[in-house]
């Protein structure tokens, strides 16, 4: 398949430029330090993903598991419902597990591998045309500001598909880049999107966003090879390509009155709302940085002092400047794809996991929109308090992935499950708030981690509070200069 030219890809003929300037930096000695700090937290964070214990796996990752080892060893392919494009991935790390004497354990580490690797993509994709400051608070929010934690814990699906269309997506649309790279970036997405099925309507509406912003219609190419491909295996799995794992599956009889109907039987709007905002797999609680007004900090930006400015050219300008705000929404569009599908299925909350385990890709546009706010100097008070209450939903979200990830209360999956509701929609219950209402004992390794990620909230925390705290008083000695006043004050 051909990759699509990308020279206008980030904005119609009729929108500004919203590009801006290199960053001068304000001291390099300041500059220095906080590259070498953030580097640090960076590599801690990576650390600790990768010392955590593992679990058994269980559920989807065992199922996904199980059928690749079926097609290692026996020569046939799988009859469970799940693509298996992700766990051929896999396929190295289950050989060297071998020789090693422990595929299992090796295998366990394929998810932690692959956001690595997205991670390294991500920094060689941007490092040349985004400011290096931005940069790595960016990528410091995808290693200890996010749900990823529970999510390389295990062998389920969604980090695969996650990296290849979140990366593929960048390379594939980059303006400046070559026509391999573009090309690499789209079998990506075309892979990421046919291991997930159901995300094939975030490719629909991504696909449809770049056709009217570029007025090409080539980019509906990329849906339908993806569809290709998702049809082609299960004609090759099972001898009927138009063969669906959704439509027929169900869940048992709950105390939700739409329960134990298959299919997408569940009525839209409250799918909405509680992928939305429900307290235990609500994207408000678990990706709040999805809700910043990052189209207003960029447009501010242009009028900002060049050090504060979210964007920039590489060494000398030889890469084209990235566009922030294009590359938020494309990814942020994909999930409203998912969103969509994802709201009428019995299903939508993805099962006794933690968080809301179908949206792992909305770490992406969230962490990008948290990078850029904790830096935007011209946001008013009560922005920078939406964007501290943002910081520190994100970092305690993801120290608790990782600490409390595998703590569930016992009503969640008690008496066949018929109160698991609980954990979908009441705060007592949510993994968000559950170990605050009742306190499991910790190692000594989780008590680490969580020193740990609050050093990670100090550092972008304490900017915010300096920030508020200077805005308040300027309000103060504006409308009510008498209070700091000492004089004027009696016993």
């Amino acid at each position: 398949m051909g990759a699509p030219a990308t020279e206008d890809v980030r904005q119609g003929p009729d929108e500004p430029d919203r590009r801006t300037a290199a960053p001068t930096p304000t001291g390099r000695t300041g500059g220095r330090v906080a590259a070498l700090v953030e580097s640090t937290l960076i590599g801690i964070g990576l650390a600790l993903l990768a010392v955590t214990p593992r679990p058994a796996m269980m559920g989807d990752g065992l199922a996904r598991y199980q059928a690749l080892l079926q097609l290692l060893d026996q020569r046939q392919w799988s009859q469970v419902p799940y693509s298996l494009i992700g766990p051929l991935f896999a396929a190295p790390l289950e050989w060297l597990g071998r020789w090693l004497g422990d595929p299992r354990h090796v295998v366990a580490q394929y998810n932690l591998v692959l956001f690595v690797l997205g991670l390294a993509a991500l920094h060689g994709l941007l490092r040349d045309r985004m400011d290096a400051a931005l940069l790595r608070r960016f990528l410091l929010f995808l290693v200890a500001g996010s749900m990823i934690a529970a999510h390389v814990q295990d062998f389920y699906g969604e980090v695969f598909t996650m990296v290849t269309v979140g990366v593929g997506l960048l390379a594939a649309t980059l303006p400046g880049t070559g026509r391999w790279t573009r090309s690499a970036g789209w079998v990506a997405v075309v892979l990421g999107v046919a291991n997930t099925p159901a995300t094939l309507a975030g490719l629909g509406l991504v696909a449809g966003l770049l056709c009217l912003r570029t007025r090409r219609l080539r980019y509906l190419l990329v849906p339908l090879a993806a569809l290709a491909l998702v049809m082609g295996e299960a004609w090759l799995r099972f001898d009927d390509p138009l063969h669906s794992s959704y439509a027929g599956s169900s869940g048992g009889r709950t105390v939700m009155p739409y329960s134990g109907e298959p299919g997408f039987s569940y009525p839209f709007p409250l799918g909405v709302v509680a992928i939305l905002f429900s307290f235990g797999k609500g994207l408000l609680w678990f990706t709040p940085g999805l809700f910043l007004p990052l189209r207003r900090r960029v447009r501010e930006a242009e009028g900002t002092p060049d050090r504060a400015r979210p964007v920039a050219s590489g060494p000398g300008g030889c890469a084209e400047p990235v566009d922030v705000w294009s590359i938020w929404l494309l990814w942020t569009v994909f999930v409203a794809g998912l969103v969509l599908v994802y709201a009428p299925w019995w299903s939508w909350y993805g099962g006794l996991y933690w968080g809301p385990r179908f949206f792992l890709l909305a770490i992406l546009p969230a962490s990008l929109a948290l990078a850029v706010c904790v830096r935007a100097e011209r946001a008013g008070p009560w922005a920078n308090l939406g964007t501290l209450a943002a910081v520190l939903l994100s970092v305690w979200g993801a120290a608790n992935s990782l600490v409390y990830g595998q703590v569930r209360p016992r009503i969640c999956y008690d008496n066949n499950w018929y109160l698991e509701a609980l954990c979908h929609f009441t705060p007592e219950y949510s993994p968000l708030w559950a170990p605050l209402v009742e306190t499991p004992t910790l190692t000594g390794l989780q008590r680490v981690t969580l020193a740990c990620y609050a050093l990670v909230l100090l550092w972008f925390a304490v900017p915010l509070l300096g920030r508020i705290a200077r805005q308040a008083g300027a309000a103060v000695r504006d409308r009510h200069p008498d209070l700091l006043v000492w004089r004027a004050w009696r016993w």
